[in-house]
């Protein structure tokens, strides 16, 4: 005997629960169990968690043979599911040979202000060399589940490719708290660079449904991108803001500052192509104020969404943040603008050196001979004069 429930673990207030039961003979579900009387069987009964009746009625049959729905309108002012107590569904059915086949499962009913247990982050990151465990989280176990992941940059090759539930060593599911979380581990031969992977899910509800996908990116750093979190920490959450508060900063975030304070370094002039790990120490702390100075600007967008104002008969009350976080903002770019540049130049010239190059005209019809530093710059007189032309020194 096998009987399988889709039904989701978790529901709000308003919406409409959808109940879906299998009842088969064998595990492969291909033998249906066939009820007496398909007008009275499967029979259920939905009870909140007070134990109280709400709904009965016989399962509406599915396209495929064995599969039974019920649906119920959840009502705004349900009650609430806590820790001790459930809603619940109970099916039962009597089938041809006159056996009753019962089965109950729980789940929960929510208010829409509550939900899943899920993180907040956009951007995951993990350490270079290391196996990866990428997570979907959600509230009901859809009908099929894939996964497919791409090297950034380069979409034309999957480095996973479509990976299902049903393959060897595939996707697992495991319930959470009031979730379904699906889950597999990256190999960590397939992270051995310090790089950026696009991880995508694929989903669907019903086999009628189209395909929902879920993007994630995941960022492989390496030990030195631990330490640049810190010290960025410590530059914009002295405060130290809690994880799970909104205005906290994760080190995910962090990591996507400190992306994209490498690329405004590089595009300062002179132009540069360093990565966000291989920073030079000597632009370290241009570096993280960059970085911060990108988080500021993050950091600012939220402040006008928080901020409010309100004016009593005897009390005012004000939370604006964003004026303040203006002005440093401005103040780091003053001084970005006033150091970096020449930091850059001196960094550039020291690594790339010219050499030292003397002159002397022979005489007027034969400017072309000329003595230089041969351990400076290799190749015969074209080439110095190229090299000249190119610094300035001749037109």
């Amino acid at each position: 005997m096998a009987i399988k429930n889709e039904t989701n673990r978790i529901f709000l207030r308003g919406e409409t629960a959808k109940f879906i039961v299998h009842f088969y003979e064998d595990a492969g579900q291909t033998t249906p169990v066939i009820p007496i009387d398909s007008a009275k069987y499967p029979y259920y009964a939905i009870y909140d968690c007070n134990n109280e009746l709400v709904q009965t009625g016989v399962g509406i049959p599915e396209i495929t043979v064995g599969r039974y729905r019920a649906e119920l309108i959840v009502a705004f002012d349900a009650p609430l599911s806590n820790d001790q107590n459930r809603w619940r569904v109970e099916w039962s059915i009597i089938s041809t040979d006159n056996r009753q086949i019962d089965f109950v499962e729980s789940f929960d009913v929510k208010d829409t202000v509550i939900t899943a247990s899920e993180s907040r982050e956009m951007k995951y990151i993990t350490l270079i060399g290391n196996p990866y465990r990428t997570m979907l989280r959600l509230p009901e176990q859809p009908f099929e589940v894939a996964l497919d992941v791409f090297k950034t940059g380069n979409f034309s090759t999957k480095v996973i490719n479509n990976m299902t539930s049903v393959m060897a060593n595939g996707i697992k599911l495991a319930p959470s708290g009031d979730s379904m979380v699906y889950y597999y581990d990256i190999d960590a031969s397939i992270l051995k660079q310090p790089t950026n992977f696009d991880i995508i899910w694929k989903t669907r509800n019903t086999v009628s449904e189209p395909q929902a996908l879920v993007y994630q990116n995941l960022a492989v750093i390496t030990p030195k991108t631990l330490m640049l979190i810190t010290c960025l920490r410590m530059l914009i959450d002295k405060l130290q803001k809690r994880l799970g508060v909104v205005q906290a900063y994760e080190d995910s975030d962090i990591v996507e500052y400190l992306l994209r304070g490498a690329e405004l370094v590089n595009a300062h002039y002179p132009t540069t192509y360093f990565g966000y790990q291989m920073i030079p120490q000597a632009l370290t702390v241009h570096h993280l104020l960059y970085s911060g100075w990108y988080a500021l600007q993050a950091q600012g967008l939220l402040n006008v969404e928080l901020g409010f104002s309100f004016s009593g008969q005897s009390v005012t009350l004000d939370y604006d943040q964003s004026g303040g976080l203006a002005e440093l903002a401005g103040r780091w770019q003053e001084f970005l603008n006033t150091t970096l540049a020449p930091a850059k130049m001196s960094l550039v010239r020291r690594n790339s050196p010219v050499g030292t190059v003397a002159g002397r005209q022979y005489r007027i019809t034969d400017i072309n001979l000329f003595t230089f530093k041969v351990s400076s710059m290799q190749g015969g007189t074209n080439q110095i004069l190229s090299q000249m032309t190119t610094l300035g020194l001749l037109f």
